[in-house]
């Protein structure tokens, strides 16, 4: 039930958003084990297997005009369809390899605060077509 509720709200997000100019991204990830996620202007959706979160995109920059790279530090939450929940705050490069396309990678230190609080540090990679 919890699925078919965000795959609802992601949907109804996706299709608002082209009615408002928003600048938006779908792809697949490797974040909450296979994710579908999408980037509707500063927010970061995951949608995947374990479970979903949600970022906001804090800061974002460029290493330098020559090279199809930048940078971005955001923060958000995150929920597991069976359990725990937290705060996490990713970091990553993206790689602009093609017209529409972006290759990203980051790392997000998680705050677990489910039974106890748990720390640990996750990882993501994804590619995303922006529209």
């Amino acid at each position: 039930m919890k699925k078919l509720f965000l795959v609802s709200v992601l949907l109804l997000a996706l299709s608002l958003s082209s009615y408002a100019q928003a600048n938006v991204k779908v792809g697949v990830a490797l974040d909450m084990d296979l994710s579908l996620v999408a980037q509707i202007d500063s927010y970061n959706i995951v949608l995947g297997d374990s479970g979903f979160a949600v970022d906001y995109l804090v800061k974002t920059g460029g290493f330098n005009n020559e090279t199809p790279l930048s940078w971005y530090l955001a923060g958000g939450g995150w929920a597991g369809w069976n359990h725990g929940y937290g705060v996490r705050v990713p970091v990553g490069v993206s790689w602009y390899f093609a017209k529409g396309w972006d290759l990203y990678g980051q790392v997000q230190p998680v705050a677990n605060f489910d039974d106890k609080f748990k720390f640990s540090v996750d990882g993501a990679i994804g590619v995303r077509f922006s529209f």
